[in-house]
């Protein structure tokens, strides 16, 4: 059906690239080696799509300064078992240094009401006094999808309703727009005309948001809106940065395992809660 979409979709654009630079000036003036590092940035031109994990290991080895010094053999863990085991005794702040932005969209503004809730983090979301919504979609919860097999003439009583709002807010904002006619500015105007009308549109309307999150913080989203008592919408988004970040930043996923509800949706367990 147009304008009504059932799925939240989310990509990852945006993640950290390290300075490779800084680290070996840093290494030198204190007569550090790194071995597996150096080993790893000989082998290709950077670090491929782990700089975020190199990171982080950085960051825990500063406090304990536990480079070996020039000279010295290798010692301590490896760089997976260094960020595993940060994350296996709760050493959370460490991993907090990196940070990954995504592009999220086919949500409602329910879920965003939510998910801007989860602090550190930043967010840009579509401006409704902006942008017009005179053919905005809207997001069918999964009850709601359930209703449609279940009873029809309820499940259209919904639908009905959302298309009445827009058409609702398409009549108001030409009524405040009149009412305007006396600011100079058309930018203006019309800002006026779509903040007021905006007020008839349900939660259900679609949104788009960019979040950056560090992924202490990532974590943390998909323990508590990955878990059965979460909404259905915001934990099938939990559930899809949950992948994301198994296959773009395996390391930092450490303990956390997508499971089959007994609803037969999906959920995430976690092994390492609250890092």
């Amino acid at each position: 059906m147009d304008n009504f979409v059932t799925e939240p979709k989310v990509v990852l654009v945006g993640k950290p690239v390290m300075d490779i630079s800084g680290i070996a000036r840093f290494l030198a003036a204190h007569g550090y080696e790194w071995p597996e590092f150096t080993s790893k940035i000989e082998s290709m031109i950077d670090l491929g799509d782990d700089d975020s994990s190199w990171i982080v290991e950085f960051a825990g080895r500063m406090c304990y300064q536990s480079w070996p010094k020039t000279g010295q053999p290798p010692k301590g863990r490896t760089h997976n078992e260094h960020v595993q085991h940060l994350i296996e005794v709760g050493h959370g702040a460490c991993i907090e240094h990196a940070t990954f932005n995504f592009a999220i969209w086919d949500v409602s503004r329910s879920l965003t009401h939510e998910l801007v809730r989860h602090r550190l983090a930043s967010y840009s979301q579509l401006s409704q006094r902006y942008v017009d919504s005179s053919s905005v979609a809207f997001v069918v919860p999964p009850a709601i999808q359930e209703l449609a097999q279940t009873d029809p003439e309820a499940y259209q009583m919904w639908v009905d309703h959302c298309e009445a709002s827009r058409e609702v807010y398409d009549k108001l904002t030409v009524k405040l727009a009149d009412m305007y006619s006396d600011v100079e500015s058309g930018l203006e105007r019309r800002k006026k005309a779509r903040q007021a009308a905006r007020s008839v549109l349900p939660n259900a309307t679609e949104t788009k948001i960019v979040v950056t999150m560090n992924a202490r913080a990532i974590r943390h989203l998909v323990e508590l809106r990955a878990n059965p008592a979460a909404d259905v919408e915001i934990r099938a988004l939990a559930v899809k940065i949950c992948r994301i970040l198994q296959k773009e930043a395996p390391l930092f996923a450490h303990g956390l395992n997508i499971v089959t509800l007994p609803d037969e949706t999906e959920g995430v367990e976690s092994d390492h809660r609250r890092v």
